[in-house]
C-alpha cells in the first residue's frame, strides 16, 4: 500500500527509534514501507519534495544546529547526501527543498528556482512551517538555523533571510549567484546578530562582492569570507564546505562565551 506523506514522516519517525537500523540519512521521497507503530508522530509537511539528513549518533538530548541546503539550479533536494557529509557527519541535521521550476524543453537540466518576491513569500512560509513540523521528531536548537546556498541558491537564501529576521541565524552563500532584485523588496531591516559567510570568488554582476558586502553590513549583519586558501585546489568546494562547518562552529563558541 502506497503511503500518503504524513504516513512517510511517521516511517520516519519509526526508523530514527530503530537502533539498530543504524540510518544516518533520511530521504522522505523514497519510503514506501508501512509505520509498525501505533504511538508514532504525525506531521503535516507543505512540501512534498524535501530531503533530510541525520547526523551519525544522533542524540535526542542534544539541541542541533539544522543546516537548510538550497541547491544550484541543475540540482534537487537529493543533492543534501552529498554536501552534509562533506560539512560534517556528526554536528548538524540537514534539510534540503526541491526548487520547483523546471525546463520543458530540457527537463534532465534539473531544477530551477524563480526569480519571484511572490514565490519567495510563499517559500518562506512553507519553510517554517516544515521546520516546526520537524521540531516534533527532532532536537533542533532554535537559535542555530542556518541557510546555506550554493549558485543560484545563494539567491533564495539571501531573500529568505532578508524576509525573516527571527528564524534564521545566518547564511553561508558559496559561489553566489545573485539578482538584482535580491534586496530590492527589503530595503531596510534589522538583521544585527545575523551572520553572514561570503564566497566571492563565483559572485556574478549585477552585484560585487563589495557591493554585496555593504548591502549585508548597512544592515547589520557580521560579514566573513573564508580564507583565501579554500579557494584554490581542486578540492575547494570540499573545502568551502569545511568552511562553513568551522563558520558555524565558530558562532556557537562564540555565543557560548557570550
Amino acid at each position: 500500500m502506497k503511503m500518503d506523506y504524513s504516513q512517510r514522516l511517521k516511517w520516519i519517525e519509526h526508523v530514527l527509534q530503530t537502533e539498530s537500523r543504524g540510518l544516518d540519512r533520511l530521504d522522505t521521497s523514497g519510503s514506501n514501507s508501512e509505520p509498525t507503530s501505533e504511538t508514532e508522530t504525525t506531521l503535516n509537511l507543505p512540501l512534498k519534495h524535501i530531503s533530510l539528513f541525520r547526523p551519525e549518533h544522533y542524540q535526542s538530548g542534544y539541541a542541533y544546529p539544522l543546516v537548510i541546503w538550497l541547491h544550484p539550479d541543475c540540482g534537487s533536494e537529493h543533492d543534501l547526501h552529498t554536501v552534509m557529509p562533506k560539512i560534517s557527519t556528526r554536528n548538524y541535521l540537514g534539510l534540503s527543498f526541491r526548487a520547483p521550476a523546471i525546463d520543458p524543453k530540457a527537463p534532465q537540466n534539473g531544477y530551477r528556482w524563480p526569480d519571484s518576491q511572490l514565490f519567495i513569500e510563499l517559500f518562506l512560509s512553507q519553510v517554517e512551517q516544515t521546520v516546526e513540523e520537524l521540531k516534533k521528531v527532532f532536537h533542533i536548537h532554535p537559535d542555530r538555523i542556518y541557510l546555506a546556498g550554493k549558485g543560484t541558491g545563494c539567491s533564495i537564501a539571501t531573500r529568505l533571510l532578508l524576509q525573516s529576521e527571527n528564524l534564521f541565524a545566518g547564511a553561508a552563500l558559496l559561489e553566489g549567484h545573485f539578482s538584482k532584485h535580491d534586496f530590492q523588496y527589503q530595503e531596510t531591516g534589522n538583521l544585527a546578530g545575523k551572520r553572514i559567510l561570503l564566497d566571492p570568488q563565483h559572485s556574478q554582476q549585477p552585484l560585487s562582492t563589495q557591493r554585496l558586502m555593504r548591502l549585508w553590513k548597512t544592515r547589520g549583519a557580521d560579514v566573513q569570507l573564508p580564507h583565501p586558501s579554500q579557494h584554490s585546489g581542486q578540492n575547494q568546494g570540499r573545502e568551502l564546505l569545511r568552511a562553513l562547518d568551522y563558520w558555524i562552529m565558530e558562532g556557537i563558541s562564540t555565543a557560548k562565551l557570550a
